[in-house]
């Protein structure tokens, strides 16, 4: 079973989704009037990240202590409470379990000054620890970009339907992951690529990414085709490898594996990896692609 800790309003919201799958060991870091339980640890609610920063640690790193071996960390580093987040991982990383980062990059062109200086900065530091091997691994989702891979949104559920598309992946991955490939290429990634992102691919269009990602480095597909098209369809081989080539160049290497499902529909999952600290769009100035 995974662990998976949400640390924030958002990352909680995330977690809960993902906790429906019996898979997954969720536990909730959040400010909350209700006390605290087994699995999810109540936060005063305080005014600022500088005050979380303070907040005496000892009742949480009593509770955090819980989780062994190792955890995916969700947060959004737009929310106040995540100023607990590095002191609180500090005791798991002590401890020596293994983390890994999912980072919710909110539209920080509508927060507050203070807000987007707190989001830069703690989206900056996660990257730079999972850089130097603190972390597995950081994956980078950024709102806007899970906006146009879900289609249209309403206002009541938009956030909802944000984490549905993000969370849908996120486990599809997680199974193929878990899974054993008919056929793939797959290779050790590169140490140093520990910054990465994730997205819906297809066959003939481009793929859709949850992070307008800059210069990577290794692209991985994981293709999830019914079976019997596998056993059927001529020339799905070449329409594949086709697909892989056209993403293949001297500065980055793309591997793939082909999993044999019962959907009727092809799904195709991909993720995208970097050495290189990722930007948004309005950092750089760029538009999203």
């Amino acid at each position: 079973m995974k662990n998976l800790l949400g640390i924030g309003p958002a990352g909680c919201q995330i977690v809960q989704q993902l906790n429906k799958n019996k898979n997954y060991q969720v536990y909730q870091i959040l400010p909350s009037p209700k006390r605290t339980t087994k699995y999810r640890f109540s936060l005063p609610l305080l005014q600022g990240p500088e005050e979380y920063e303070d907040m005496n640690m000892s009742d949480l790193n009593k509770w955090i202590l819980k989780i062994e071996r190792s955890c995916s960390v969700f947060l959004c580093g737009a929310s106040s409470s995540t100023g607990i987040t590095l002191r609180a991982l500090e005791t798991l990383h002590k401890k020596g379990v293994k983390m890994d980062i999912v980072y919710v990059c909110p539209e920080i062109e509508v927060l507050s000054e203070s807000d987007r200086l707190h989001e830069r900065s703690v989206r900056n530091i996660m990257q730079n620890f999972s850089r130097s091997g603190l972390f597995e691994n950081i994956c980078m989702v950024y709102n806007p970009s899970l906006e146009v891979a879900a289609g249209p949104t309403n206002v009541v559920e938009y956030y909802d339907q944000l984490n549905n598309i993000l969370t849908s992946t996120y486990y599809m991955l997680d199974v193929f992951k878990n899974s054993k490939p008919i056929m793939s290429t797959f290779s050790p990634r590169k140490e140093s690529c520990r910054i990465s992102t994730i997205g819906i691919g297809s066959m003939n269009d481009e793929d859709v990414m949850f992070f307008p990602f800059d210069q990577e480095v290794s692209i991985v597909y994981y293709l999830g085709i019914n079976e019997e098209k596998l056993k059927n369809e001529e020339n799905l081989f070449r329409t594949i490898t086709d697909k892989i080539k056209k993403r293949i160049s001297k500065d980055v290497n793309v591997s793939f594996g082909i999993y044999p499902t019962k959907y009727e529909d092809d799904y195709i999952y991909v993720e995208y990896f970097s050495p290189k600290i990722q930007n948004l769009p309005v950092d750089t100035g760029n538009e999203i692609r």
